[in-house]
């Protein structure tokens, strides 16, 4: 074997070929000829989920440190609205580059959306509050904290139920 192949065939070279192809990929989304229920691996969507995901809690942790830390609003009420706005970059970027879901029903999922990130809020309020109410600990540790747990639960919530593609 020559030094180029052995390069060509490295798992590092072979992780990023299968990231950036995925990533790369988003043509699909926008050819109404293709197929709507075209599977891929979970791995691709994964990290799509992850790294497109940032915008949404770049929105959230953005939204809610101004009306918390620089307004000094209620936690509670900078969350809500932070939430907000973070779920809805959140279905958009999902349903267009993460899923890449087509269909004609983008209302009815974006309820079915809200709905299901309606259970991850509560979760992520009630870390919040055990965080800053019961344990007097920083709101941004909490907040830390309550994403993470909201983050893989709207994965799941999102892979399995909003946007799963029918065959």
């Amino acid at each position: 074997m020559n030094k180029k192949t052995e390069l060509d065939e490295s798992p590092l070279t072979k992780v990023i070929d299968d990231v950036s192809e995925g990533i790369n990929d988003a043509g699909i989304v926008f050819n109404s000829e293709e197929d709507p229920a075209i599977e891929e691996s979970n791995g691709k969507q994964a990290v799509r989920y992850l790294l497109w995901g940032l915008l949404s809690v770049v929105v959230n942790f953005g939204t809610f440190f101004i009306l918390y830390h620089a307004l000094h609003l209620n936690y509670q009420f900078a969350n809500i609205v932070a939430w907000f706005l973070g779920v809805q970059v959140g279905f958009w970027v999902d349903r267009i580059i993460v899923f890449r879901h087509k269909s004609n029903t983008a209302f009815r999922e974006m309820l079915a959306f809200y709905g299901t990130r309606i259970l991850t809020f509560l979760i992520e309020s009630a870390t919040l509050w055990v965080g800053i109410s019961l344990l007097s600990a920083n709101g941004t540790g909490s907040k830390v904290v309550g994403q993470i747990l909201a983050i893989v639960g709207n994965y799941i919530l999102s892979k399995f139920f909003i946007f799963k593609n029918k065959h």
